[in-house]
């Protein structure tokens, strides 16, 4: 099935998306114009989430935010499926970027090793949390079903693979993909 020339294709048919007011209504920290949010997202926090000009995020992704904030740069789409935890570390996701289908962004992870317990329910004491803020620069590019792990900078024009696991900084156009991620050459600037 085809979109009919000039629509979206799922998300952002008549009906699906919000519309001007109730974004307003939905208390966003800050909110630019022609924004598209499929009604189906789930959007948690949003008095601690910025959201830029031109923006789509498409049906089933998650975003979370508060009391660390969540800034979605102008231009930019989060796809389908695609879970943004950002409310402990907070994630910056830069202009024109891009996140593709089932990608996950964690601004916190907890270490399975060394003897600590994991899961929310367990005292903070007891677990080996690591928090930090992501940054996901201008223009980068998340592959699908790709995981990127707190404190992590992907760098301007950066692509990451599909089915990658990024534990590391990607620098400004740099093409990674894999688990963990390596090198697989370089963006022409």
């Amino acid at each position: 099935v085809s979109a009919p020339a000039g629509g979206t294709g799922g998300s952002g048919a008549p009906g699906t998306v919000y519309s001007e007011t109730e974004l307003a209504d939905l208390g966003f920290a800050s909110l630019g114009h022609d924004v598209r949010i499929d009604r189906r997202a789930a959007l948690f926090g949003s008095p601690s989430i910025h959201i830029g000009s031109h923006v789509r995020i498409d049906c089933f992704a998650v975003v979370t935010a508060g009391p660390a904030e969540v800034h979605i740069g102008s231009y930019t789409h989060i796809a389908p499926h695609t879970y943004l935890s950002g409310s402990q570390g907070g994630i910056n996701i830069g202009y024109g970027a891009g996140l593709a289908p089932f990608a996950a962004v964690y601004s916190a992870v907890e270490d399975y090793t060394a003897g600590h317990l994991t899961n929310p329910s367990v005292p903070p004491d007891l677990r080996g949390q690591k928090v930090g803020p992501i940054t996901i620069a201008p223009h980068a590019a998340i592959g699908s079903s790709s995981v990127v792990l707190a404190g992590i900078t992907v760098g301007f024009a950066a692509a990451v693979g599909a089915l990658s696991l990024v534990n590391r900084r990607v620098r400004p156009f740099e093409v990674v993909h894999g688990n963990p991620v390596r090198r697989a050459g370089m963006r022409v600037k």
